[in-house]
């Protein structure tokens, strides 16, 4: 059983939150309570304390003080915070000492209690273990582990095997090792059937007298880089040489992968194309830096792709693996190509044009000038005007004028912000002459514009949810 110990400075609280409880449940005894900071520290001194549910603000030590006085007095207890508010900063400075987890008193009456506390459970036990096998090494040449996306069917996975008398160990909430003896093909069959899709089956070769530690590590680093790369459809089991794969390092930084991503030698190049591509797909991001680090190369390329920047965050949202991302890569430059592919323009010309776009769009909101842009690309006004129609079907004046009112378009119907803001946000200082231009443009002024797209806008979403349709007209 874990020994609770229970803190709070009003007593009835403490009498709540133990009631409310079904401590047995979850293998958990109260073994005391008290309403003091000196009290609980004299209790620990003398009795054992597994875990302690406790309240930060009470009468004498208390706050963060408490927490480090608490770890003094037993390093291994582990703590759950009682907090009345989620207060952000109080919080995270708790988290830094090394608390379990925290929660609010409001939630422990609530019916999401339950899932909490098997989660505390959980963890406690995962940590426990993990400080007990922090330093023993591995005993086998071989070993699998057992990778599901979803760490809250850890006790679902773990039943099953305990079903199947398979011998596992916890790695993690998520993570489940086998020895190189156990019966794999019996394994592999219970994966596939169980959750093929979202499990990853690492085979590790040569991992006798590592430690522990060194595995997880490795795990969290080059194993993940590399299982993202290697990924491929309806496969889940991946075998590794572990001295191999520990000499492994991150590969080019986030700020590299833009700057080789936005020259168009790697789009027309295709041998520049995939070998910029097999440095990024083995670069050390977690997946919602991925997805902010591509997302700044599908804005760079939009003007030329087709793609709709507003559609990217609902496009990507299921991507996990590499093969999905490189799909993605090949359809930008599918598009990049066919927009550029009969301009006879050398690629140091087309950069130079694009980034005169990219730059128009970015300060749009500012009095641009065709002078302010032939200085950034250091062309002559004949050339780059022949360049730029070449490239973009329009003059420079025109290119403006219209990303100018398309963009006045969305802030109409996605804010209710009055025309002269939308006016000011999209470079124009007279609300009169924006209206004039806006109606030439559309044949409608900003109100009737509004008036009629923010209801088309409304009713799609009732009647399909939010989608990516493109533009009204």
């Amino acid at each position: 059983m874990i020994n609770v110990y229970v803190v709070d400075d009003e007593k009835l609280v403490r009498r709540g939150i133990i009631g409310l409880i079904d401590w047995e449940k979850y293998d958990m005894k109260v073994v005391g309570d008290s309403g003091s900071s000196e009290e609980t520290i004299q209790f620990m001194e003398m009795n054992q304390v597994d875990l302690l549910f406790s309240d930060l603000e009470m009468p004498g030590l208390s706050g963060i003080s408490f927490l480090v006085r608490v770890k003094e007095v037993c390093p291994e207890v582990q703590i759950v915070v009682l907090t009345m508010h989620q207060e952000f900063e109080m919080i995270q400075n708790a988290l830094r000492v090394g608390i379990l987890d925290y929660i609010t008193k409001a939630q422990i009456e609530e019916e999401n209690v339950d899932t909490f506390m098997k989660s505390v459970k959980r963890r406690y036990l995962n940590t426990r273990y993990e400080s007990k096998v922090k330093k023993r090494t591995i005993e086998w040449h071989t070993i699998y582990i057992w990778e599901f996306a979803d760490h809250m069917k850890h006790d679902e996975v773990t039943a099953l095997l305990d079903k199947e008398q398979i011998s596992y160990e916890a790695l993690s909430e998520n993570q489940l090792l086998f020895s190189g003896e156990c019966n794999v093909i019996q394994l592999k069959g219970i994966i596939e059937h169980y959750d093929l899709d979202d499990s990853t089956l690492f085979e590790v070769k040569q991992v006798k007298d590592v430690t522990y530690d060194q595995l997880k590590h490795v795990l969290q680093t080059a194993l993940k880089r590399r299982v993202f790369s290697d990924r491929r459809p309806g496969r889940f089991h991946y075998s590794y040489i572990y001295p191999k794969i520990q000499k492994e390092r991150p590969g080019i930084s986030r700020e590299e992968i833009l700057q080789m991503t936005r020259s168009t030698r790697f789009i027309t190049d295709v041998d520049e194309y995939n070998k910029v591509l097999d440095e990024v797909k083995y670069v050390g991001l977690i997946p919602e830096e991925r997805t902010a680090v591509f997302y700044h190369f599908n804005l760079f390329w939009s003007d030329f792709s087709g793609k709709d920047i507003s559609c990217y965050f609902d496009e990507v949202s299921l991507f996990k693996w590499w093969y999905q991302w490189k799909v993605w890569f090949d359809e930008i430059r599918v598009g990049v190509l066919e927009k550029i592919g009969n301009i006879k323009l050398d690629p140091d010309t087309v950069d130079l044009i694009h980034k005169a776009m990219i730059y128009t769009r970015e300060h749009m909101d500012q009095d641009l000038t065709l002078e302010d842009v032939l200085h950034l690309c250091g062309m002559s006004r004949s050339y780059f005007s022949r360049s730029f129609k070449k490239i973009t079907g329009e003059t420079y004046v025109t290119y403006l004028n219209n990303m100018r009112i398309q963009s006045a378009k969305s802030y109409l119907i996605e804010t209710n912000q009055p025309v002269y803001w939308v006016a000011a946000q999209v470079g124009y200082s007279d609300e009169h002459y924006f209206g004039r231009v806006f109606k030439e443009k559309t044949g409608k002024t900003p109100k009737q514009y509004r008036e009629k797209y923010k209801k088309q806008s409304y009713r799609k979403e009732l009647m399909y949810g939010e989608d990516c349709h493109g533009s009204m007209e």
